[in-house]
C-alpha cells in the first residue's frame, strides 16, 4: 500500500529541506541516495543489496572468460 503525506519546502540553514513524518523514516543513520528525474526528488537508502542484481544482468553479455589479447600482423613496409 502506497503511504502518500503532504509537506511544504522550508529552509534549514542554507538548504532546502522537507519533514516527513515517523513512520516512513529510514532508520537512524541510514546513508542515503538523493536522485532527480525531471520534477521528482527520489530519497533511497545507499545499498550494496542491488549489486548481486547487476552481476546476474552483466552474465548475459559476458562468458566469465577473458579473451586474451592476439596481436594482428601487420605488414611492416
Amino acid at each position: 500500500m502506497q503511504k502518500i503525506f503532504h509537506t511544504k519546502q522550508f529552509m534549514a540553514g542554507n538548504s532546502p529541506a522537507v519533514r516527513i513524518p515517523m513512520d516512513m523514516a529510514f532508520p537512524p543513520h541510514t546513508s542515503l541516495v538523493v536522485v532527480r528525474e525531471g520534477g521528482r526528488i527520489i530519497v533511497e537508502p545507499e545499498t550494496l543489496e542491488d549489486v548481486p542484481e547487476l552481476f546476474a544482468k552483466l552474465g548475459k553479455h559476458h562468458t566469465g572468460e577473458r579473451p586474451e589479447f592476439v596481436e594482428a600482423e601487420r605488414n611492416r613496409d
